[in-house]
């Protein structure tokens, strides 16, 4: 199969096991949303400019203000929301941001530093896990204003998650995003990063629900995360190999100047 052919049957592959079409078509809004706003500063959309864009927003606001015939937002689609000025928190706004810090600053000082987590208050475990994602600029996140991020320092708010597992998932997620802005794609090498191609691999095992006491399915936001760079749910393992041997040819070429390989001297590059 020619890579055009593979890249379409991955991608039909990819949306079968990924986020029914409801909530595909919702992100895909949401992220038309952020980019209107990054260009214009607010999300009044035109109707007649962008007649889609303009009714999803207006249903957000009834969602929102919980009225009868629509189904309330869920946590982490409020979440997304409130990182852009939208008319209806206006109209029956939600703590405001200043408000969410000083709540979460008071509880530091009365807990001898510490933060809350989700088991001490949800709403401002949610709060702090968004702007965890806006500090680290994850991708899709709106970017915290200066004054914002001056005063998170301030309380050394921690840019990754309490427990370790969750550090080391969003420090690997981090490397991964690098490379896939580096490279343009996710074959990782074994060669060059036998970590990051070990947690790829368990990212693909997790997303599968193959739930076990050593396998525990990704959450929502995880998903989210990894579907926002376009990570690929299904290996291609042949591409792989092709892009390694491709480099030892590179490194033939570099050593010897020219890439007439012998069978006797490397027979599996010669044979590729």
């Amino acid at each position: 199969m020619t890579d055009n052919q593979i890249e379409k049957l991955e991608a039909l592959h990819f949306w079968c096991w990924s986020l029914d079409w409801r909530e595909r078509t919702w992100h895909e809004q949401y992220t038309a949303a952020v980019e209107f706003y990054k260009e214009h500063g607010h999300t009044r959309v035109n109707k007649k400019d962008n007649p889609s864009l303009c009714n999803w927003i207006q249903t957000q606001g009834k969602r929102y203000k919980e009225l009868k015939g629509h189904k309330p937002l869920s946590e982490e689609e409020l979440e997304l929301l409130e990182q852009i000025d939208f008319a209806f928190f206006e109209d029956q706004p939600r703590m405001s941001w200043n408000n969410m810090y000083n709540e979460v600053k008071k509880y530091r000082e009365e807990n001898d530093g510490l933060f809350p987590d989700h088991k001490d208050d949800l709403k401002l475990n949610r709060w702090m896990r968004q702007q965890r994602n806006r500090m680290r600029s994850s991708y899709g996140y709106v970017a915290l204003s200066d004054d914002q991020d001056e005063l998170l320092k301030a309380i050394d708010f921690p840019i990754l998650p309490k427990g370790a597992d969750l550090r080391g998932w969003y420090e690997r997620y981090d490397e991964l995003v690098e490379f896939w802005k580096e490279h343009g794609h996710f074959l990782v090498l074994e060669s060059e990063n036998p970590v990051l191609l070990k947690w790829i691999d368990r990212q693909r095992l997790r997303y599968k629900g193959t739930a076990s006491w050593q396998v525990v399915p990704l959450s929502k936001s995880q998903i989210y995360l990894l579907e926002r760079i376009g990570f690929p749910w299904v290996s291609n393992r042949n591409e792989i190999e092709w892009q390694m041997m491709y480099d030892k040819l590179v490194q033939f070429q570099k050593e010897r100047g020219h890439i007439q390989v012998k069978r006797l001297e490397n027979q599996s590059l010669y044979g590729w």
